[in-house]
């Protein structure tokens, strides 16, 4: 990789292994979450204690896998065998992002996902607190290459404050909380605000994960088995989340506070943020909202979402705004882009300028979590045109639409 040169992936995972969960079981015994195979054909499932299977534990290892073949079906089998050393060896890890032409990772979490969904607050508590741990002793060995997010709950603030305090020590640059609040305790109450300002006041962006909703389903109603509706529109329930925080003022008042909406896509975001202004305009504005700026304009200072490989969310960059999208390989789930990201990013940042290419896959991520990189310009990214030799996976051989975008007239 050519000297200062960079790239960033602002999502990549860790993934908890089977024994994580084990002293879990020594505190709360049968009630707490751990990983069973119900059905070898499908492999490793987590059990969240209730007998619910949540998570596939192979899913979350199957980069680069076509899900439809034969082969991929066969290889839910393997489990944890399909993880690459990287997974849980840092050294090998930092090989694989010289394969993939990368510097640094934000890691987020992987199988405590459903962990969000439990109902049994002490075991909930205790599976981030162990977690937290687990994470920071894994990123410390390579401090500028590995930066962990630290997992809190959102219903005894408190104890969240605490955690919170406790994970800024431990090297955490930010904290996974639920993409969606309990219905009938939303992100729009008042009640949250200490919680708010304590992550301002301590700068810990608050990210919110796919999957990680506080209820199944992204808080959407639940739909007919045969219906595979709400996988594809779970970004409508963080969009529903995004509209709260704006418009019940959240981020008014509390105007340095960070969110990451994270590994929704961004295609989604230009069309939600151009309802909700056209809503505040003719619902009367500030008059009627209390809000003195559009909600599109609290998004742009307040928001940012990651994106894989949606060219769909680059081509409405401009209103979504450049300085709120990050990269992110997804390194090493099922959807990862590894080991392919340069030639990914290549084509779907191929008509965006040097320092678009610079702000998306290096100074956006370095200035939010306050990276230890110096930020020296777009000449920085190592993001470029260069012809890269072409590399058929399953991801990328899947048949696109052409998609346009017309020059309006005046």
């Amino acid at each position: 990789m050519p000297e200062n040169r960079l790239c960033i992936s602002a999502d990549s995972h860790v993934v908890e292994s089977a024994e994580f969960f084990e002293p879990l079981q020594a505190m709360f015994g049968d009630r707490a979450p751990k990983v069973v195979t119900p059905d070898p054909a499908l492999g490793p499932k987590l059990d969240l204690g209730n007998g619910v299977l949540g998570i596939s534990i192979s899913g979350l290892l199957q980069q680069n896998i076509d899900f439809t073949s034969p082969e991929g079906r066969e290889s839910l089998k393997l489990g944890y065998e399909l993880a690459r050393p990287g997974c849980y060896d840092t050294s090998e890890r930092l090989k694989d992002q010289e394969i993939d032409g990368l510097d640094a990772e934000i890691l987020y979490p992987s199988v405590l996902f459903n962990v969000y969904q439990l109902e049994d607050l002490d075991i909930v508590k205790a599976t981030f607190r162990l977690y937290n741990d687990w994470v920071a002793d894994y990123c410390k060995e390579q401090p500028t290459r590995l930066f962990p997010l630290a997992s809190v709950q959102m219903f005894d603030l408190d104890e969240a404050i605490v955690e919170m305090e406790r994970a800024k020590g431990l090297g955490h640059v930010g904290l996974s909380i639920a993409a969606t609040a309990p219905p009938d305790h939303l992100y729009t109450d008042p009640w949250y605000d200490k919680f708010w300002a304590a992550a301002q006041d301590l700068k810990m962006p608050l990210n919110m994960h796919i999957f990680t909703g506080a209820t199944p389903n992204h808080g959407l109603a639940k739909r007919d088995p045969s219906s595979r509706a709400n996988g594809p529109m779970s970004f409508a329930g963080a969009g529903m989340t995004v509209a709260d925080v704006i418009q019940s003022g959240v981020v008014e008042r509390f105007p340095d506070l960070k969110f990451v909406v994270t590994e929704f896509e961004t295609g989604w975001i230009a069309h939600v943020l151009k309802r909700l202004d056209w809503a505040y305009v003719r619902g009367g504005g500030e008059r009627t909202f209390g809000l003195p700026r559009l909600p599109s304009s609290y998004w742009r200072s307040n928001f940012y979402a990651t994106f894989e490989d949606d060219p769909l969310g680059i081509m409405t960059r401009d209103f979504i705004g450049v300085d709120t999208l990050m990269w992110g390989n997804d390194y090493p789930h099922g959807d990862s882009v590894f080991p392919n990201s340069k030639q990914v990013l290549s084509e779907i940042l191929s008509d965006c300028t040097p320092e678009e290419r610079w702000k998306m896959t290096v100074k956006n991520v370095v200035e939010l979590y306050d990276l230890p990189f110096k930020l020296e310009g777009p000449d920085q990214a190592n993001v470029n045109h260069l012809p890269i030799p072409e590399v058929k996976t399953w991801r990328n051989s899947l048949p696109l639409p052409e998609v346009s975008v017309a020059t309006p007239t005046k």
